[in-house]
């Protein structure tokens, strides 16, 4: 069976597990976990390709082991289906396991919700978290669901997929900070190697400075001041910016407890919105994070726990070409952003298409492309 089909069978049996009280660890783990797993081409049957019950470091028992030519890949850690993913326990448990038995991947469920986690990332244990799925979650297609648990598939973990997606996310996440940490405060050999790459006519090193701290994501250093004006202060230059409304904190109101690839794909987004031009300001709503030109939203973006839903100021006709697969018309539907195309974001692959919509919006934007939403 495809996995679609699967996730549709495992939801039906859920809800009969639930309804009827028999959502225990051993009826989880056989008639919703294992069918998944082999969906994603995991051999049951064969215990070079599937352990179960297997001992860790620790003397305790794993459940599943997820095998390449006899060798573990992944570690798969169940639970029972009424059983919080959110405890840290669990999570602390399942990442010791893999970790310590060498292993780089590992999975926590309860059957409905799949936590990937990458063990031996540099990071606090809540922030290995590669990605999650909920099934359960009827907001997201399954279409979708099924082609990122497909990062776990035997095929995905076999060929190396998973692995340079995990890089692609952690590894490129960390060389980024790492760069605007330089660029923020640049040593004389960094200046001086980007310096003879430029060559002439040679660039100033104050201009040097902000040019690497716009191009590196770091914090632009002000220019020198020079005397203190008389009388009042001049009104900024530029067109004015959206209406002042309360802004929430970032980190805690939208990205904590988000997964690495849910915060990639925002940063990702937050860069190209926000490069677009120097008329380009950003707000933080209360469920939404909007991008403005001017007074008027051309983006807005609802950071979800399984993906991103970014809402375009553009018609169907404009917002081409058009995916039916990840795109819809809400220009006539209540919700939390502002703009008339939905794109619904949920893993790399995807930005270059999304990219391109977001500069088509912004250099579409016209009067009518923003208000204030209201969800209906």
């Amino acid at each position: 069976m495809a996995l679609p089909e699967t996730i549709g069978t495992v939801l039906v049996t859920a809800l009969k597990l639930k309804s009827s009280h028999a959502g225990n660890e051993a009826n989880t783990k056989a008639l919703l976990i294992e069918p998944l797993v082999s969906a994603l081409g995991w051999d049951l049957s064969d215990i070079d390709t599937v352990g179960r019950e297997v001992k860790v470091f620790d003397g305790t028992f794993l459940d599943y082991a997820l095998k390449v030519d006899s060798v573990p890949r992944v570690y798969l850690e169940a639970k029972g289906i009424s059983e919080n993913l959110d405890d840290k326990k669990f999570m602390s448990q399942t990442i010791n396991y893999a970790n310590n038995d060498g292993v780089l991947w590992c999975v926590l469920t309860n059957g409905l919700r799949y936590r990937v986690y990458k063990t031996n990332e540099p990071v606090a244990m809540d922030q290995k978290l590669l990605f999650e799925v909920d099934l359960a979650d009827d907001s997201e297609p399954r279409s979708q669901k099924a082609k990122v648990l497909g990062l776990i598939s035997r095929i995905a973990v076999e060929d190396g997929s998973l692995d340079a997606f995990g890089d692609r996310v952690f590894t490129d996440t960390r060389v980024r900070k790492a760069l605007a940490e330089l660029a923020a405060a640049p040593p004389e050999s960094f200046l001086s190697a980007v310096t003879d790459k430029l060559g002439h006519p040679v660039v100033p090193p104050g201009a040097l400075h902000r040019s690497l701290a716009r191009v590196l994501d770091a914090s632009v250093p002000s220019a020198p001041m020079g005397p203190t004006p008389l009388g009042p202060p001049k009104p900024p230059v530029g067109p004015p910016g959206p209406a002042k409304s309360h802004e929430y904190d970032l980190e805690a109101q939208h990205l904590a407890n988000k997964s690495s690839l849910i915060r990639e794909l925002w940063e990702d987004l937050d860069r190209c919105a926000l490069s677009l031009g120097s008329d380009v300001t950003r707000r933080v709503r209360k469920y939404y994070v909007g991008y403005f030109r001017g007074k008027r939203s051309f983006c807005t973006i609802e950071i979800q726990k399984g993906r991103l839903l970014v809402y375009l100021s553009l018609s169907t006709e404009s917002a081409q070409p058009w995916n039916h697969q990840v795109m819809r018309d809400v220009s006539k539907i209540g919700h939390f952003g502002m703009g008339g195309v939905e794109y619904s974001l949920v893993t790399v692959d995807q930005l270059d298409e999304v990219r391109k919509l977001i500069v088509l919006a912004y250099g579409q934007h016209t009067e009518s492309s923003g208000s204030e939403p209201r969800r209906t």
